[in-house]
């Protein structure tokens, strides 16, 4: 019978490495405490995230970010991309509601726009804060339902990972994750400043939303 799991199981992995599916085993990482297991509802995490005293950077504003329950696709960055009331305001912002109305052809309603750290904070005390708001993180990820996660740009990819081979070799491909397709591709500061590389991204854009 365990045989029989085994085979079939193969056969399904072989079945979605034909469909152009990757797979790699990255460790994702995952909150020191599990203070976040916790947390039942939305509005209970959303008040946690607001509330927030874990890290230095604990005076600052935490951004929520967008987490809908009804997500087809999640945009995931290192740091926030809306403003402190969840507005389109910076280039960068503009940029990601053009490639979601008008490449994905989606609402807003249809999507989460979520950061890693959920604060704006400095490189050199990205580490710890990082590992604090984590567990924010995983839980809006399981709020939000959706099963694609795009990671936009190699820092993001790095820091949730402990893949540190070219990023170049996962980046526009279909990767198998636990229960969700990671997606990993250009940030959007990178395509502000070589607008050369908008075209490609299109094109990475275009092979993701055959999976929606």
């Amino acid at each position: 019978m365990q045989k029989l799991r085994l085979a079939l199981e193969l056969k399904k992995l072989y079945l979605l490495q034909s469909l152009d599916y990757h797979f790699i085993n990255p460790n994702f990482l995952v909150p020191k405490s599990n203070f976040a297991n916790s947390i039942r509802s939305q509005k209970e995490l959303d008040f946690l995230i607001q509330k927030c005293e874990l890290c230095p950077q604990r005076l600052s504003t935490p951004n929520l970010g967008i987490c809908n329950p009804d997500s087809k696709i999640v945009f995931l960055s290192m740091q926030p991309l809306l403003d402190s009331n969840l507005r389109f305001s910076s280039n960068m912002a503009v940029m990601l509601y053009n490639i979601i109305t008008k490449v994905f052809l989606l609402s807003l309603k249809e999507v989460s726009i979520l950061s890693l750290l959920k604060c704006d904070i400095a490189i050199q005390n990205r580490g710890d804060s990082l590992n604090l708001c984590m567990g924010f993180v995983h839980k809006q990820l399981e709020f939000c339902n959706a099963k694609i996660i795009v990671i936009l740009g190699q820092e993001a990819y790095f820091a949730i990972s402990e893949d540190g081979e070219d990023y170049k070799r996962v980046q526009g491909k279909i990767l198998k994750w636990k229960d969700y397709l990671l997606f990993p591709t250009f940030s959007l500061g990178d395509l502000i400043k070589k607008p050369s590389l908008k075209t490609q991204a299109h094109k990475e854009f275009l092979t993701l939303k055959g999976y929606l």
